[in-house]
């Protein structure tokens, strides 16, 4: 308990200090969509999104959301499986590491850990059923680039192991 009432009177000084504004001000804030080709273990798309606070040591850290759905049909026998992933991520930007002088491209790599669940709906001769099952905890690794058409708009490509092994989608800074 005396932890916790010291962080909070930690955050609440540093908030109220009167360099905070500035630092926060600093602070990018960045929404990425996607569409990936799921994991290496299944067919078919996955949507996602990740949100991300981009910090000007090149490092951001945020969290994502994925969801994909697979399934198949043989003669009267059919199958799906629903993925929901989410978690943690972080990323470090290495365009000043590679010597990268466009502020245009901006590649990385990051770690993440999350969670997902897995839906299975068996169709069977008018059998219908399914298990939602916690899958446990799924590390994640990610490598790859921003590119940005404006300074609020840009497309980003990744790969990585987690539920999408390639993805390419959009991303927002505000």
């Amino acid at each position: 308990m005396k932890t916790l009432l010291l962080c909070l009177v930690l955050v609440a000084y540093t908030a109220l200090t009167p360099g905070f504004p500035q630092a926060s001000q600093k602070i990018e804030k960045m929404l990425n969509l996607g569409l990936g080709m799921q994991s290496y273990a299944l067919g078919g798309l996955c949507n996602g999104a990740s949100f991300e606070l981009g910090f000007p040591n090149n490092i951001s850290v945020g969290g994502f959301f994925d969801y994909a759905l697979y399934g198949t049909k043989f003669g009267d026998r059919r199958w799906k499986s629903q993925y929901a992933s989410f978690g943690v991520r972080g990323s470090f930007h290495l365009a000043d590491a590679l010597g990268v002088g466009n502020d245009k491209f901006d590649p990385y790599v990051g770690l993440s850990v999350g969670t997902r669940t897995v839906i299975h709906r068996t169709e069977f001769e008018q059998e219908d059923w399914f298990i939602p099952r916690l899958k446990g905890f799924i590390p994640g690794v990610h490598v790859g680039s921003f590119y940005h058409f404006s300074q609020k708009i840009g497309g980003f490509a990744e790969m990585g192991r987690g539920i999408a092994a390639l993805r390419l989608g959009v991303t927002g800074k505000f």
